[in-house]
């Protein structure tokens, strides 16, 4: 066999057997990425197979990339709509496996757009200071400079329900542990020395040294959209009950969901809330009933207009319903389904200026004043 051609068959081997190792590789690699998200053989097999379907080059980044977790729901949303097999059981698991990976690089991204010093601290941030052998003290951040300018605290007195202050001075020197939430972000915590005290304009303040041992305390471990749905609540269900996806014919309370996730909904609603009641939720996503069964863990009373504010842990959700809720907070459905929202809603706002515009008209001279 002459030289060259021996050359080109050999080259051809280890071109294939090349070839064949790095996808048997990138293989693996998925299957061992699968398994630390804790999925199943099956379902780790499941998702490799749609990566192809959905031609991602690189399916590995299924798992870190937005783009390509959203190709895959996207088209898993519309094969299923188009083949009338959206609530099957397979195509809810797929589901779920998909919004389990995106909510981590959620997550993830989220986490890299935390604070790292409390320079970042912003104007107004809400924060809680413990004084040790003294209790809890709130106060809020009036500038951040060389120094960060708070409030003077105060604690709420158990005897008379006032908020009362320390004397400034009985601050100075020490070490307090400052906590605060950082809207839409985490829980916060650092150990700093009250450097001293003065006014900022005309409020009595102290001055906080910098740190840059600012750690996270808290952080949900799913997304949470803020929002307007309109639900109701009823107080029947308790955790003992066996849990039902029927709607309940009973018209139940009229409640506001002001932001909501797949583990719990801030709820707006008349009267006064109280915590650790057992309460299931009932609304519509896109046309499609959601039920969720929970725990109220805190309440906010706001006595000047007699609403509360509940913190719902929802501790029971269908897995189909929970993929609804996801498919809303991430607004990955197809785009024809965006048009017909898109149109409904304009046709809402459409409705309501008509609405005012006539309420805002001078009745006519055939009409009674």
């Amino acid at each position: 066999m002459p030289v060259a051609i021996s050359f080109l068959i050999t080259a051809l081997f280890l071109a294939g057997f090349f070839k064949l190792y790095s996808a048997q590789r990138q293989k693996i690699q998925f299957f061992s990425h699968g398994f630390d998200f804790s999925f199943r053989f099956s379902e780790i097999a499941a998702l490799w197979k749609l990566a192809g379907a959905c031609e991602i080059e690189e399916p590995l980044s299924l798992y870190y990339s937005e783009l390509s977790v959203n190709k895959c729901i996207v088209k898993v949303i519309a094969s299923a709509k188009a083949d009338g097999t959206e609530k099957s059981v397979s195509v809810q698991r797929m589901l779920g496996s998909l919004y389990k990976i995106k909510t981590h690089i959620m997550i993830a991204l989220d986490k890299k757009n935390g604070l790292e010093s409390t320079q970042s601290l912003a104007e107004g941030q809400r924060i809680c200071m413990i004084y040790k052998g003294k209790g809890v003290f709130n106060s809020k951040v009036l500038s951040n400079g060389q120094n960060i300018t708070v409030l003077l605290p105060v604690q709420i007195s158990k005897a008379s329900g006032r908020a009362e202050a320390l004397p400034a001075e009985l601050w100075l020197g020490k070490t307090v542990s400052v906590y605060f939430w950082r809207k839409g972000d985490a829980g916060y915590t650092f150990d700093t020395e009250v450097a001293g005290s003065g006014f900022f304009r005309s409020d009595k303040a102290l001055f906080l040294r910098q740190s840059s041992r600012l750690e996270r305390t808290q952080k949900r471990q799913s997304v949470r959209y803020k929002c307007e749905i309109y639900a109701r609540l009823f107080l029947s269900w308790t955790p003992e009950e066996k849990h039902g996806e029927k709607p309940e014919a009973d018209a139940g309370y009229k409640c506001l969901l002001e932001d909501i996730s797949e583990d719990g909904a801030m709820i707006r609603i008349g009267g006064r809330g109280v915590p650790d009641t057992p309460i299931m939720l009932q609304f519509e996503l896109n046309g499609s009933l959601v039920i969720m069964h929970g725990i109220v863990r805190a309440v906010e009373w706001n006595k000047n207009i007699g609403q509360s504010r509940l913190h719902f842990e929802c501790m029971h959700i269908d897995r189909s319903m929970r993929n609804t809720v996801l498919t809303y907070i991430y607004n990955v459905m197809p785009p024809e389904q965006k048009e017909i929202n898109e149109a409904i809603a304009q046709a809402k706002s459409l409705e309501k200026k008509a609405e005012d515009a006539q309420m805002e008209m001078p009745p006519s001279s055939g009409e009674k004043s």
